[in-house]
């Protein structure tokens, strides 16, 4: 037989809703910061709570009592009183050190922001550079072109002065030679004798 027909309906409702209430109870909760705690009129809970305290507030331990753990403690308005060291925590508190380290965070958050500013920038500017280095590069290959060309061309008129001296050089001689061969066929010129 089927189990959920043998159970009468109100049984089943009400194990519904209590495994509903035992859900709510099991999720997420806090207590709340901004809670008081009391302090005693003497080490332990016999004595009666002369006054009470925040949470996170500093206070000076004045002296411990080994039997019950009970501190005697000083507020900030100068009242004494005991409570349960469990309640007493070395050091500053959250309360103390939570506008600090947002203040630290917002910094660290500004100073983030400007560096990632400064890469983008910097990212902008090398790719700036690397466009002007590649027009470089094609200036460098042109202007190499260039110089072996006029080397070429200053190799090819060396070769084509010499050639020239070595003509001029032989027009000279070939000139001398035959002036050369010349002079004796000229005329000569007679002395004249003349006497006074």
């Amino acid at each position: 037989m089927n189990l959920l027909k043998q159970l009468p309906s109100k049984q089943i409702v009400g194990c519904l809703l209590a495994l509903s209430l035992t859900a709510t109870a099991q999720g997420a909760n806090y207590i709340s910061d901004d809670v008081t705690t009391f302090y005693r009129s003497g080490p332990g809970n016999q004595y009666r709570i002369t006054g009470g305290i925040r949470s996170g507030t500093p206070v000076t331990v004045l002296k411990r009592n080994e039997s019950t753990d009970y501190l005697q403690i000083r507020t900030p308005g100068g009242k004494t009183g005991w409570i349960s060291s469990d309640l007493v925590s070395a050091g500053t508190s959250l309360t103390e050190r939570f506008p600090k380290l947002e203040e630290q965070l917002k910094q660290n958050e500004a100073s983030l922001t400007a560096q990632s500013e400064e890469i983008a920038a910097l990212k902008q500017q090398n790719q700036i550079l690397s466009g002007e280095n590649a027009g470089n590069a094609g200036k460098v290959a042109a202007l190499e072109e260039e110089i072996v060309s006029l080397n070429r061309t200053i190799n090819g008129m060396d070769e084509s002065n010499l050639m020239r001296w070595f003509t001029y050089g032989g027009l000279v001689a070939f000139g001398g030679l035959l002036l050369g061969l010349m002079i004796p066929y000229l005329p000569k010129r007679r002395k004249r004798h003349d006497s006074w």
